[in-house]
């Protein structure tokens, strides 16, 4: 397909294709899209054609692992990758990697998935302090989030902030196909676990109906590769 294949993760919410984003796209790389998807790429701002073809070439890479073909992967009203009723998949990318989650829809589900730089491990909490970025922790995290940090070593507030970051970026994902709304950093609380799992605690803001959530995370790449599905219940 032209773009190079960095990994094939069986996820526990879907399979998960990472490819690495070209300096450009040539022909070689276009080939490995459908005719509809060229076309569209061709509508967008030049910088943005290396992740987008990216995206959509490790989105159906996924797909093609499961045994499907997706048909064009283009966009969604609300910017998601639109797909056939049946199929559930997202979207993901950083400055040199992009990444797809594809699964079969069942029962209403939603997916999503994000991909963020890992902050640099700190020996101590002066190093920490000296490469102090503006503080994203208040705007990303609740106030039982908040409380639990307080229990993480200083030196590792950055990581557990990008984490929750992460984390709620692929919930937040998931969830906007089905209330079809932005949706705050603060209508969820999370609990991540080192075997990976998520504990998830749902406040929407609006009565959108009841939802079940689930979270996943992993360390790749020097990135944190994040997963969230959302069903109604």
């Amino acid at each position: 397909m032209g773009a190079e294949i960095a990994f094939r993760l069986n996820l526990v919410h879907g399979r998960c294709v990472g490819v690495r984003i070209p300096a450009e796209v040539d022909e070689t790389i276009l080939a490995g899209l459908l005719p509809e998807e060229r076309g569209f790429v061709s509508t967008l701002a030049p910088a943005r054609h290396p992740s987008w073809v990216a995206g959509r070439l490790a989105l159906r890479e996924a797909f093609c692992d499961l045994g499907i073909e997706p048909g064009p992967i283009l966009a969604t009203r609300r910017g998601a990758p639109a797909l056939p009723s049946d199929l559930a998949g997202s979207i993901s990318h950083k400055r040199t990697l992009a990444v797809g989650l594809a699964a079969r829809r069942e029962n209403v589900t939603s997916i999503g998935v994000d991909l963020e730089t890992c902050p640099p491990v700190f020996a101590s909490v002066e190093a920490a302090r000296a490469q102090a970025r503006p503080d994203l922790r208040t705007r990303v995290l609740t106030q039982d989030e908040l409380a639990r940090l307080e229990s993480v070593p200083e030196k590792d507030h950055r990581r557990v902030v990008t984490l929750h970051f992460s984390l709620k970026e692929a919930l937040y994902k998931a969830i906007d196909p089905v209330v079809g709304r932005h949706v705050g950093f603060h209508e969820a609380s999370l609990t991540p676990l080192p075997d990976g799992s998520v504990a998830i605690a749902l406040a929407l803001a609006r009565d959108d109906g009841a939802f079940s959530a689930a979270g996943f995370w992993t360390e790749i790449e020097n990135h944190f590769l994040t997963t969230a599905r959302v069903q109604r219940t």
